[in-house]
């Protein structure tokens, strides 16, 4: 970049660092509201949640980092306007292009290192982040067993029991191992059932077991009796991860091989490819919003600033539940909340160069 650049890169610098920071604390709060509820109920130590908090931190980057600099620079570009040193630049013969090119390679910049975080970090770390929040579970007195409730164990299991008896027998248990996209992998329904808490598990009696591949049963039995493991069952659950956290290439082979039109895992894809792009919008959205404002000598204020930064996040939140329930395109919930700056940005430089 030209020194005219650097310097832009320096104004908007400090900003970026502070409203990355801002927004990791936030992210960080709303996935701590995740497990606050186990956490306040099972006395877990402070290191534990510091490190499941740790564990957070590259998937609260791969959101904050793109998100950050839309923030930082509106903010930049604001000031430069109501300074008026953006008029001087261009009453100096500085056109347009001067701010946009060193701004689109601040934003590619910051698009590459979202990417090499997606990609190399977040896998890991969410691995990490659900061993730690199975601990959490673990640490806790088992939840009295009801009739009629739905449970889920330690290793993620769902759990059904239909009744209790006197003596405190359990009467029809059914056990549903998930599978994702592709169905429940295994199923055991018992008619009754006798829990060994000292133990950790459940004797089971006149039982029936199935083993699904892709929803259809490949294996099928009987038995008069098994024991059942049942590690910190309680009546929450930790929360699946998100699929784009997964490596490129896993999640490629599951939007392969899982049935139907495998909504969730392709709009993960899309939105793997457009989430860090979005810094390269938002930089181009940034100054379209500042040449626009200067030429109706209005300037944006903190609070204009904070709302374009929501309205991102707002419809990003929006689009990818409903691309992953099918309800829309997996395009367009992958790239409709990057699209809708970057046309934004297209439609006012356009604008704004003409005048």
């Amino acid at each position: 970049m030209t020194r005219f650049g650097w310097a832009l890169a320096r104004e908007i610098g400090p900003l970026y660092l502070a409203g990355v920071s801002v927004l990791l604390v936030l992210l960080l709060a709303s996935f701590l509201l995740g497990v606050l509820a186990e956490v306040l109920a099972r006395g877990v130590p402070p290191s534990l949640v510091a490190g499941f908090l740790l564990a957070k931190l590259p998937s609260a980057a791969s959101a904050g980092l793109p998100l950050a600099l839309l923030f930082a620079a509106l903010l930049a570009l604001t000031r430069a306007n109501q300074d008026g040193e953006l008029k001087a630049a261009l009453l100096l013969g500085l056109t347009p292009g001067r701010y946009l090119r060193p701004l689109l390679a601040i934003g590619l910049t910051v698009a590459l290192v979202t990417a090499a975080n997606n990609e190399l970090l977040v896998p890991w770390a969410e691995r990490r982040a659900q061993e730690v929040q199975r601990e959490i579970l673990l640490r806790s007195p088992e939840t009295v067993v009801q009739t009629g409730s739905f449970f889920q164990d330690a290793l993620g299991r769902s759990i059904f029991i239909e009744g209790v008896d006197a003596t405190g027998n359990l009467v029809g248990i059914t056990v549903i191992t998930p599978g994702g996209a592709q169905g429940p992998r295994q199923l055991i329904r018992a008619e009754r059932g006798r829990p060994d808490p000292a133990a950790g598990v459940w004797e089971l009696e006149d039982l029936s077991y199935r083993t699904f591949r892709r929803s259809r049963t490949v294996l099928e039995a009987s038995a008069a009796r098994a024991t059942l493991p049942v590690r910190g069952l309680t009546a929450a659950s930790p929360a699946a991860a998100d699929l784009v956290t997964l490596p490129l290439v896993e999640l490629l082979e599951r939007a392969r091989d899982a049935p139907g039109e495998a909504s969730a895992e392709w709009t993960a894809l899309h939105r793997k490819a457009a989430e860090p792009l979005a810094a390269v919008a938002f930089a181009a959205f940034a100054l379209a919003v500042a040449l626009a404002s200067f030429r109706r000598t209005v300037s944006l204020g903190l609070v204009s600033v904070m709302a374009l930064t929501f309205v991102y996040y707002a419809t990003w939140s929006v689009a990818k539940l409903l691309g992953a329930q099918g309800t829309i395109p997996a395009a367009l919930a992958g790239w409709a909340p990057v699209g809708l700056y970057a046309v934004a940005a297209a439609a006012l430089l356009v604008v704004s160069w003409r005048r």
